[in-house]
């Protein structure tokens, strides 16, 4: 497979959500002009891209594509899609935004003048699937995991190529980072509760948190992460993988984080910031201003800009919104958390990052992941802080990809190597007691399905709402769409 379909299938799964919920929410007025520029800004975009990587092939064949499709596929259906397995309880807010996008007429207007104002570019795929084949349930529920598994899929070809893993046992080291890299939480929650803290119980199946009533930060792993929060890891991994691939290309910058506004948008705020880093970083480094303000000045950014104000108008109805402060953007001062904040960035990525020193220390990639991952736990959003755990996501799958690479370019006698290994197998343990748990679960639920968590079936009469949970009562809505501005834009 050449490098070239791959960053084309990249662009097509990231720009299918957007062009769908241009076409199916906007004005074709608006719509139709804006879809036009932004498939030539991406045309633009993607012109050096094509050039550069022309020549690279990529050592997958069909039938590994088809494989691990389908092996993709089972792992999204085992991890809750598809209401066959255990879901987490995010899944009761998942199924009622894929029920209420299947449901009602697009934009999604409730009773009570309230939108739906959420990222929904994992949803609204499945979702336009199942509204036009048989406006069924049923579809959507096979596509939801179909078009996840299609975005790891992609994600997988690129590490292939990153990685240079052509022996089998390298792809299957690729697959078992997929499904259970991570830091090492539980070991994490074993100190903390030595140093004199009970907040959750030493060796009590803690896979996810360190301390959830003094302070709410973590950090997900791959596999908890897509067992509650899909939407928040495949567009983040898919738009990494092309950036990580394509990282000099300054013009494609707007082109590649543009869809994570819709998709991911924590995701999307802390890979806008490497973003920003590299541009001035490059800036800094070759000191040739009039090609790099070539480059930021690009078609292919400029021409994707009137995209990304239809996005900014439909989500500010969400973010500029009076919300309690339980909600709100706020400061944590670590210094009253700082035993908890040593604990929990060396379990989390620092330990990692000191057995990745050696090979990188000349990597400016390394430096600003693990800068930013220091910093990130610092600022709150949400009600358990989805800031921290979803838009840290980016940084750690490149620190994942750090990681993958220098076990495979290391001697068995380096000494790097060897605390690498051990780290990450202790960190695997971490996810296999999430798996046990899951699986006990599903025997213990599978004749009458309790584990299925479909309480809310709609979002409708939820919105600012006094008696549900603060976060569902306004987190997801523009709560007065009939004085919103995206309403002047809005297909009638």
């Amino acid at each position: 497979m050449s490098a070239n379909k791959l960053y084309l299938g990249i662009i097509i799964y990231l720009y299918l959500p957007l062009t769908v919920f241009l076409l199916g929410w906007v004005s074709p007025i608006v719509s139709v002009p804006v879809l036009f520029i932004s498939i030539a800004g991406i045309f633009f975009a993607m012109r050096n891209v094509w050039n550069n990587n022309k020549s690279e092939i990529i050592p997958v064949s069909v039938l590994e594509i088809g494989f691990i499709l389908l092996l993709f596929i089972f792992f999204f259906i085992f991890v809750g899609q598809g209401d066959l397995f255990p879901q987490d309880f995010d899944w009761h807010k998942h199924h009622a935004i894929f029920n209420d996008l299947l449901n009602y007429s697009w934009p999604v207007v409730y009773d009570n003048n309230s939108m739906l104002t959420y990222y929904l570019g994992q949803y609204i795929v499945p979702a336009a699937i199942a509204k036009i084949l048989f406006h069924s349930n049923l579809v959507m529920r096979i596509m939801i995991p179909v078009w996840n598994a299609l975005g790891l899929l992609l994600v997988y070809i690129f590490m292939v190529s990153f990685l240079k893993a052509e022996t089998k046992w390298k792809k299957l080291g690729i697959l078992l980072a997929v499904f259970f890299w991570g830091g090492a939480t539980n070991w994490g929650n074993i100190v903390y509760n030595i140093a004199g803290h009970e907040t959750l119980g030493m060796l009590d199946g803690q896979y996810k948190w360190i301390d959830i009533e003094r302070i709410r930060v973590h950090f997900a792993s791959n596999y908890d992460a897509c067992y509650g929060a899909f939407q928040h890891v495949i567009s983040p991994w898919v738009a990494c993988s092309f950036f990580v691939g394509n990282r000099k290309n300054t013009e494609t910058y707007v082109m590649i984080a543009l869809p994570l506004l819709f998709s991911a948008t924590f995701g999307f705020v802390y890979f806008a910031a490497l973003l920003l880093f590299f541009a001035i970083y490059d800036l800094m480094k070759d000191r040739r201003f009039k090609e790099w303000i070539k480059s930021i000045f690009s078609k292919g950014n400029l021409f994707l800009l009137p995209m990304t104000a239809v996005i900014l108008i439909y989500l500010t109805g969400n973010i500029l919104g009076d919300k309690p402060s339980a909600v709100g953007l706020r400061i944590i001062h670590m210094a009253d958390y700082m035993d908890f904040f040593i604990i929990f960035v060396l379990c989390e990525f620092l330990g990692y990052a000191l057995f990745l020193f050696k090979r990188n220390k000349r990597n400016v990639m390394f430096y600003a992941i693990v800068i930013e991952l220091l910093i990130i736990p610092f600022i709150s959003l949400g009600l358990y802080n989805d800031l921290c755990s979803r838009g840290g996501i980016p940084a750690r799958f490149i620190l994942m990809l750090l990681c993958i690479e220098q076990i495979y370019n290391s001697t068995k006698k380096d000494w790097c190597y060897a605390g690498l290994a051990a780290l990450l197998v202790v960190a695997a343990l971490n996810t296999e007691v999430q798996i046990s748990a899951h699986i006990d679960r599903t025997i213990a639920g599978w004749k009458e399905k309790s584990y299925v968590e479909d309480d809310y079936k709609s979002l409708e009469g939820y919105a600012g709402n006094p008696d549900v949970r603060v976060d569902e009562a306004y987190n997801y809505y523009t709560l007065d769409y009939s004085d919103s501005l995206f309403k002047k834009i809005a297909r009638k």
